[in-house]
């Protein structure tokens, strides 16, 4: 397994989701793209986390939030230079990612010293997230994990008639699934 370095692409558009998108941006609700950019949201959530001591450990590893139903839910992105800060609060319980674009139309998202790599879809209504590889981040040097020892990340944002309903499942070969969240956030000030 070779280790390369990948420096980020630099982010041309207007905001890091039109440039990772392209063409795609546009045709996404206009509610979709506002939670894609700089603000704040708020919401409530359901979160689960898996079964078994090995997947207990993997989450307190990972500083996973705990499982509950009708969880209040806070989200703040922050942008700074070519990087998106999104700070999720699980009932004050923080979950902190730094996202930025990668080569090829990829956004590459961030969680300690891993960096998964996901090809955006515009689907209907929304985006859906496909997980294309994950690296383990040593400095400024990138090593590619293998599927086996990687963890896999599903996710999909869609417009629904109450906000933003967010879908998102994190999990791995050895533990099968860690965490699951989905719910409903709004921007700020913005009626359900």
């Amino acid at each position: 397994m070779a280790v390369t370095a990948h420096a980020p692409m630099s982010v041309q558009a207007p905001s890091l989701y039109a440039g990772v998108l392209g063409s795609g941006w546009a045709e996404l609700p206009s509610r979709i793209r506002r939670l894609h950019e700089e603000g704040t949201a708020t919401g409530r959530f359901t979160i689960r986390r898996g079964r078994g001591p090995l997947a207990a450990l993997a989450c307190w590893l990972c500083g996973f939030p705990a499982a509950g139903e009708d969880v209040p839910t806070r989200l703040r992105v922050r942008q700074d230079g070519e990087v998106q800060r999104w700070e999720r609060s699980f009932a004050g319980h923080p979950l902190v990612t730094l996202q930025r674009a990668w080569p090829g139309g990829l956004l590459g998202e961030r969680l300690g010293p891993m960096e998964c790599v996901f090809r955006l879809r515009a689907v209907a209504q929304g985006i859906a997230y496909e997980q294309v590889g994950t690296w383990l981040c040593l400095g400024s040097w990138r090593l590619p994990l293998p599927r086996l020892l990687a963890p896999r990340i599903e996710g999909l944002a869609t417009e629904v008639p109450e906000g933003m309903r967010v879908h998102v499942k994190i999990g791995s070969a050895f533990t099968g699934w860690l965490l699951t969240y989905e719910g409903v956030v709004n921007p700020e000030g913005e009626a359900a």
